[in-house]
């Protein structure tokens, strides 16, 4: 849809307010009506802008995307390459951690976020992988990523009284190793997907050795 603009607004200023809103009051605050307001104008008027609800969402998705640069071919091992990428995208959505449940739940088929798809898609291919069997790498990495940034997101929300107050409630006697285990500092958010993800790039290897290439 090509831009617009009236009342000073275009499609990029609306979403980018949408994604604004979403990270100050959350996914349940997002409507055409709330949007409207935050913006100066009926709600009515946004559909000059976007399609529909869903285009909002999508749109709002795509915003999220594109603070993510470009998979480029560059120096080093793709597995630093990997390490870095898979990095950033955490970054980005630990910045927008209300947003994380729209990313995971929409189709990514806006031009911003197919762009991302296809250049990470060329990196895995690059390796040595089918595109079939690179996009199924694809998947499970954005899977990790974003299930991690969830729990962790969701971590911080309840805060350590919430879980310590569960642990209190619970008769840990049958559980011997989950009372040990509690009894342990927890681990560091970024260490803890940092040891995921070196299981993910070890099975990727694996998977290039099997084919005989090293990648």
């Amino acid at each position: 849809m090509p831009p617009r603009t009236r009342a000073g607004l275009t499609r990029q200023r609306v979403l980018r307010t949408a994604l604004d809103l979403v990270d100050r009051e959350g996914v349940d605050a997002l409507s055409m009506r709330r949007l409207g307001r935050e913006l100066g104008v009926e709600a009515m008027s946004l559909y000059g802008y976007v399609e529909s609800k869903q285009d909002l969402v999508e749109g709002v998705v795509e915003q999220v995307f594109r603070e993510m640069p470009l998979i480029t071919p560059g120096p080093g091992s793709w597995q630093d390459r990997l390490r870095i990428h898979a990095a950033t995208y955490r970054a980005v959505l630990l910045r927008h951690p209300n947003a994380v449940r729209l990313v995971a739940g929409r189709p990514l088929i806006t031009e911003g976020t197919i762009a991302f798809v296809e250049s990470a898609l060329q990196e895995l291919c690059g390796i040595g992988l089918d595109l079939a069997t690179a996009d199924l790498v694809l998947d499970l990495v954005a899977s990790y990523t974003l299930g991690h940034v969830a729990e962790q997101v969701g971590n911080e929300t309840r805060g350590p009284d919430y879980v310590a107050h569960g642990r209190e409630a619970v008769d840990t006697t049958p559980f011997p190793h989950v009372a040990a285990l509690w009894q342990v500092p927890p681990t560091d958010p970024e260490r803890e997907f940092a040891f995921g993800f070196e299981l993910i790039i070890a099975g990727i290897e694996r998977l290039l050795e099997s084919r005989g290439d090293p990648g």
